[in-house]
C-alpha cells in the first residue's frame, strides 16, 4: 500500500496560519525576485517551515539524547516528546522549543492536535486571530517555551484491494503498546543578523520511556531493534515484544538489499525504518503501509517467500520520489506489485507459476476493463491488478525491444526526476524515451502507442509464457543509477574550495556549487545515462554517455550563483536546497606592528588579525590608518570560522605617539607607535651632548680664554 493521501484542508490551514506572520515580516524585509531576503544586519528576515514533520528530522529512542552541532546558535530546535497516557486511544506530546538569541518571533501550528483538545502552554500564547488552540505565538521572553497536549492514536479506514486485511486500523493504541503517527508541527519565524547566516529549523521526535520514533511513525512499548547496513542504505527493523514475526530480520534485510540493488531508479534514502506490526490483538485494515520518505510497517504474519511479498512492495514505495496527478496514479501501486512478484521470482522465493498467477489477476473483471488513467472507472483496485499486469508488460517489452538497455526501472528513474506531479502523459513520455535508448525511433513510438492504448482505454495486456519471460528477463538488464559522490557537494570561488554540508547548501553571492555524481550500471548489459543539472526547474547543464555492464563514471557539474535567494537544485533525482546570501562581514580582532619605536619617516609593518564568526564566508576591505587617515586598503576573503593575518607596510611621521589602526566594515582595532624626531640638530638634540655637557664645554672654553689673556699681559 502506498503513502496515505495528504490532507489538502490541513495544508490550506497551515498556509493561512503563516500568512499573518509573513505579512508582518514582509513589512520589514525586501524580498528579491529570486525569493530570498536581501537585508542589512539589523533587518528582520522571515523563515517558514513549509513541510512540517517531513524535512530536517532526526529520530531517537532516548528522550534524553539530543544531537548537538557547532551551529546550535543558528538553529531553532523543535523537540516532540511522545508518551503513553492513561486515556486509551491517545498519545501525549510535549513540543519544546530552543530559540536562538537572533530569533525575534516564532509561531507554531499544531497540525495533529484536535481543535477541541486542551493545550497547556508555557511561554506560548494563542496567536492573534486564531480560531482554535492549534496556532501559538512565542511570548518573546521564555527561554525554552513548550506546549503539552494529546493527539489521537487511532486511525481507521475500510480496507480494500489486494493488500487489504480484515480490520480497520492503520495506526492504533493497543493498550500495552501503540503504533502511531508522529505529531506534525508547522513553524514560521523571524530573525535578525542576515550577515551572520540564516536561522534554520531542526526537528527531533523522541519517545519518553520505551519506544522509538522515526520520521512519520512511532512505536511506544517494549521492543527490539535490529540494524543492518547494505546496498548503500541503513535498515532499522523494530520488532515489538508483542509481535511474532514470520520473517526473520535477516530475511527482511535481504529483500530490502536485493530490491535496493535492482532498483536503479534514483537516489536511495540514507535510512529505511520498518516496524513489524503485531497482529495478536489488532485487526489491521491493510497488510502494510508506507509513509513519509522511508518509513513503513508490515504485519508480523507476512513472510518474504511469496510473489505477493508485502515487505518488498512497501520498500519499493520508498524509492518512488515522484508525486502524481490522478491520471498517473496507477503507476505507483502497479510498479510496486509487479516488482514484488518479479524480485520474489528472481531470488527463488516464488516460481514462475506463482509470478504468472499474481499478474493474471489483472485479466479478471471488473478490473480488466478499467481505464488506468481514469481512476473514476475503477470499481475495485485496478492499479494493483490490471496496473501490475500492464507495468509488467511495459517492463518485458522494453527489455525485449532494447536488448536489455532499458526496463521499467528506466521509466521510474525518469519519473523520479520530474519537477512536478506526474500525469499519464509523463508516463508515456518516459516509456518512449526508455525505448529510444536501445531501439530506433519507430520502435520507440510503437512501444509508446501500445502503452497509451493499455492505459487510456479498456484494452488489456496478457500474461506471457516461460519462454517469452526468459527471452526478456533472462539477462539482467542495464541498471543505471545515480548518486552523489561521498564528498560530492563543494563550494568553490574566491572564498573557499571545499566540501560543504547539503541540508541546505549555504553559499554566498559569487560562489559556485560544484556537484560530483556517480553514474553506475549494476546490470548485465550496456546502458545509457542522461544527467541534467536544473535550478528552480530550469535545466542549466547536461551530461550523457554509455556505461558497460558493471561500469561507473563520475560526472561533475558547476553553477555560479550571483543573486541572493533560496534555490532548488536538481541533479538527476537528487534535490538540494541552496541558500545564497550576501557575504558576512569580517571582524577585526586586533592589530600589531613589528616595532613600537621608530624615527620620523620610517615604516612599520602593521599586522591586522581578522576573523569570521558567521556560518557563511565573509568578504570586505580592511583599511590601514595612521592617526585616522587611511594609507592603505587590503581585500579580505574568509571561509566560515576562519581567521587570518594581513600585513601592510605603512609610513609613520611626526613626533610622539602615532596611532596605527586597522578598520573593517563593522569594527576597528588600534595600537601606538612612538616616533622620534629627525630635524636639524641643535646643542640640545646633538647625539651625546645634553645640557650638562654643553655647560661644561662653555666653562672649559672660558678658562682657555682667560689663560690666553694672561699670556699676553
Amino acid at each position: 500500500m502506498t503513502r496515505p493521501e495528504s490532507f489538502g484542508g490541513v495544508r490550506a490551514a497551515v498556509a493561512l496560519s503563516l500568512v499573518a506572520l509573513l505579512l508582518v515580516s514582509l513589512s520589514l524585509v525586501s524580498l528579491t525576485a529570486a525569493g530570498g531576503a536581501h537585508v542589512s544586519a539589523d533587518d528582520v528576515t522571515p523563515g517558514v517551515d513549509t513541510n512540517p514533520g517531513v524535512e530536517s528530522f532526526s529520530g531517537s529512542t532516548d528522550a534524553d539524547r539530543v544531537a548537538r552541532t557547532d551551529d546550535d546558535a543558528d538553529a531553532i530546535r523543535l523537540r516532540n516528546e511522545m508518551a503513553r497516557t492513561d486515556e486509551r486511544g491517545t498519545v501525549g506530546v510535549a513540543t519544546r522549543a530552543e530559540i536562538p538569541d537572533r530569533v525575534t518571533e516564532l509561531e507554531v501550528t499544531l497540525l495533529s492536535v484536535d481543535t477541541e483538545a486542551e493545550v497547556e502552554a508555557d511561554g506560548f500564547v494563542p496567536a492573534d486571530g486564531a480560531s482554535d488552540e492549534s496556532v501559538w505565538e512565542w511570548d518573546g521572553e521564555t527561554a525554552n517555551p513548550s506546549l503539552t497536549y494529546a493527539i489521537d492514536a487511532n486511525d481507521t479506514v475500510e480496507g480494500d484491494g489486494p493488500l487489504a486485511a480484515d480490520g480497520t486500523y492503520r495506526f492504533v493504541d493497543a493498550g500495552e503498546w501503540a503504533l502511531v503517527r508522529t505529531p506534525r508541527v508547522g513553524a514560521a519565524w523571524s530573525y535578525t543578523g542576515q550577515y551572520e547566516g540564516q536561522v534554520r529549523l531542526e526537528r527531533e521526535t523522541v519517545v519518553a520511556g520505551e519506544g522509538v520514533a522515526s520520521q512519520t511513525m512511532a512505536f511506544l512499548g517494549a521492543h527490539e531493534e535490529h540494524v543492518r547496513e547494505a546496498a548503500g542504505q541503513r535498515y532499522r527493523l523494530i520488532v515489538p515484544a508483542a509481535a511474532d514475526p514470520v520473517a526473520t530480520p535477516e530475511e527482511v534485510f535481504g529483500v530490502f538489499a536485493d530490491a535496493s540493488t535492482a532498483l536503479q531508479v534514483g537516489a536511495r534514502d540514507g535510512e529505511v525504518v520498518a516496524f513489524a506490526a503485531p497482529t495478536g490483538e489488532v485487526s489491521w485494515a491493510v497488510r502494510g503501509l508506507q509513509t513519509g520518505d522511508a518509513d513503513l510497517w508490515v504485519r508480523d504474519e507476512e513472510s518474504v517467500g511469496t510473489a505477493a511479498d508485502v515487505w518488498t512492495h512497501e520498500y519499493v514505495h520508498t524509492r518512488q520520489a515522484y508525486r502524481t496527478e490522478p491520471s498517473g496514479r496507477w503507476i505507483t501501486e502497479a510498479s510496486a506489485t509487479h516488482y514484488a512478484a518479479l524480485f520474489a521470482l528472481e531470488r527463488g522465493a516464488a516460481d514462475f507459476d506463482e509470478f504468472e498467477t499474481t499478474l493474471a489477476r489483472g485479466e479478471r473483471e471488473p478490473d480488466a476493463s478499467a481505464v488506468l488513467s481514469d481512476p473514476t472507472t475503477w470499481e475495485g483496485n485496478a492499479d494493483y491488478t490490471k496496473g501490475a499486469l500492464v507495468a509488467g508488460e511495459i517492463d518485458r517489452r522494453l527489455r525485449a525491444e532494447t536488448d536489455g538497455a532499458a526496463s521499467l526501472a528506466t521509466v521510474l528513474r525518469e519519473l523520479n526526476e520530474a519537477d512536478g506531479p506526474i500525469t499519464n502523459e509523463d508516463v508515456l513520455d518516459a516509456v518512449e524515451a526508455a525505448a529510444a535508448e536501445g531501439a530506433d525511433a519507430a520502435t520507440a513510438a510503437e512501444v509508446r502507442a501500445d502503452t497509451e492504448r493499455l492505459t487510456t482505454t479498456e484494452a488489456n495486456a496478457e500474461t506471457w509464457d516461460r519462454d517469452d519471460h526468459a527471452a526478456a528477463f533472462g539477462e539482467t538488464p542495464a541498471q543505471v543509477g545515480y548518486e552523489l559522490a561521498e564528498d560530492g557537494i563543494r563550494a568553490t570561488g574566491e572564498y573557499r574550495n571545499r566540501t560543504v554540508a547539503r541540508d541546505p547548501v549555504e553559499l554566498v553571492v559569487g560562489e559556485s556549487l560544484e556537484a560530483s555524481v556517480v553514474a553506475s550500471n549494476t546490470g548485465g548489459a550496456a546502458g545509457s545515462y542522461d544527467l541534467s543539472l536544473s535550478v528552480d526547474g530550469e535545466p542549466v547543464a547536461n551530461r550523457s554517455g554509455t556505461l558497460d555492464a558493471g561500469a561507473e563514471t563520475v560526472e561533475r557539474f558547476e553553477h555560479r550563483f550571483d543573486s541572493p535567494g533560496e534555490y532548488e537544485v536538481g541533479i538527476g533525482s537528487e534535490r538540494l536546497t541552496v541558500a545564497v546570501s550576501e557575504p558576512a562581514r569580517p571582524r577585526v580582532r586586533g592589530v600589531s606592528t613589528d616595532r613600537d619605536r621608530v624615527t620620523d619617516g620610517e615604516s612599520v609593518v602593521a599586522t591586522a588579525t581578522v576573523g569570521n564568526d558567521a556560518s557563511v564566508p565573509a568578504g570586505g576591505e580592511i583599511e590601514f590608518r595612521v592617526d585616522g587617515e587611511t594609507v592603505a586598503t587590503e581585500p579580505v576573503r574568509l571561509d566560515a570560522g576562519e581567521e587570518a593575518s594581513i600585513d601592510r607596510e605603512v609610513t609613520v611621521s611626526g613626533a610622539g605617539d602615532v596611532t596605527v589602526s586597522a578598520a573593517g566594515p563593522v569594527d576597528e582595532a588600534s595600537t601606538t607607535v612612538t616616533v622620534e624626531g629627525d630635524g636639524p640638530m641643535s646643542a640640545d638634540d646633538t647625539p651625546g651632548f645634553g645640557p650638562a655637557v654643553a655647560l661644561v664645554s662653555t666653562v672649559v672654553a672660558g678658562a682657555a680664554l682667560a689663560r690666553r689673556g694672561r699670556r699676553g699681559a
